[in-house]
C-alpha cells in the first residue's frame, strides 16, 4: 500500500528516514541493513517471519502495524530500558485516543486492553564501526488479533470500528516522535514514571517465571531504572532482570 506524505515529514522533522516495504521476513532484521549515518524509521505492510520476545512468532497479517526504529545509541547501556518504556507510553498515548478502556503495560513489554495482548515491543542493541545502535520493534493488532492457547489478544477494530490503517499509522508515528522528546530533552524520570503509572501490576502479588523455569510469588514493589523489578521475596527485597509474569494472585 501506499503510505501517506505526512508520514515522511513526521519523520523528516526528527531526522528519521522512511524505509516502506510491503513484505519483510521481520522489520527488526530487516532494518540491520540500513545501518549508517541517518536514523531509520521501516514499516512493513505484513511480516512472514515475525518474532516476538525469547524468540516466539508474532503472527503478522496485512492490516496490523509492524514497524521498527534504528537510531544511533548515546545512553550508557544501563539506560537502554528507557526506549523500551518511551515506547510502551506512545502506544498507550496512541490507543487513548481511539478508546476510553482500560490500557496497561505487563512487563516487560506487553500492552493490554482489559487484559488482552494488542501490542509487543522488542529492543536491540547493535554495534558497527564502533557506533552503537538501538532498534526498537513494535507489533500492534489493528484489524486482526491471533488465537493463541496460553493468553487472550485482541485488535483495536474490537473496541473501535471506525478505522482507517492509515489514520491510525499517522497517528502512532505522532504518538511515538511526541514521546521521543523526552529523551531528546534528557526527562527520564518523566518517562519512567509515565511506565509505571500504567503497569497494571506495580503494588500487587504476582506469579513470575525464572528464565530456569522456577516459579515465585512474590509482590511487586517498584520498578528500577534499568527496567529489573524491584520484588519482596519472602520479606527480602530482590532484583528482577529477567522473568515471565505469568498471573495476578490478587
Amino acid at each position: 500500500m501506499t503510505l501517506s506524505y505526512k508520514i515522511e515529514d513526521i519523520l523528516s522533522l526528527n531526522n528519521f528516514n522512511l524505509v516502506h516495504l510491503e513484505t519483510v521476513e521481520s522489520t527488526m532484521t530487516e532494518i540491520k541493513k540500513y545501518i549508517g549515518s541517518k536514523n531509520i524509521c521501516m514499516i512493513a505492510d505484513e511480516q512472514t517471519s515475525g518474532v516476538g520476545r525469547r524468540g516466539n512468532e508474532w503472527i503478522s497479517p496485512k492490516g496490523n502495524i509492524y514497524i521498527s526504529f534504528l537510531i544511533k545509541y548515546n545512553l550508557s547501556i544501563q539506560n537502554h530500558f528507557l526506549f523500551s518504556a518511551f515506547t510502551a507510553n506512545s502506544i498507550t498515548e496512541f490507543l487513548n485516543r481511539y478508546i476510553n478502556e482500560n490500557i496497561n503495560i505487563k512487563w516487560p513489554n506487553d500492552i493490554t486492553i482489559n487484559g488482552k495482548k494488542i501490542a509487543g515491543i522488542m529492543t536491540e542493541i547493535v554495534q558497527k564501526n564502533k557506533i552503537q545502535y538501538i532498534i526498537i520493534g513494535a507489533g500492534i493488532n489493528i484489524f486482526t488479533s491471533p488465537k493463541i492457547t496460553d493468553y487472550q489478544t485482541c485488535s483495536l477494530k474490537d473496541f473501535n470500528v471506525n478505522l482507517r490503517y492509515e489514520n491510525a499509522l499517522i497517528d502512532l508515528i505522532y504518538s511515538y516522535f511526541t514521546e521521543y522528546e523526552m529523551i531528546i530533552n534528557k526527562n527520564y524520570n518523566q518517562i519512567l514514571n509515565k511506565f509505571k503509572d500504567s503497569m497494571i501490576q506495580l503494588g500487587s502479588k504476582i506469579t513470575i517465571q525464572l528464565p530456569n523455569g522456577d516459579i515465585r510469588k512474590v509482590l511487586l514493589k517498584n520498578l528500577n531504572f534499568d527496567g529489573s523489578l524491584l520484588v519482596d521475596e519472602g520479606g527480602k527485597d530482590k532484583d528482577i532482570f529477567s522473568a515471565r509474569i505469568i498471573s495476578d494472585i490478587n
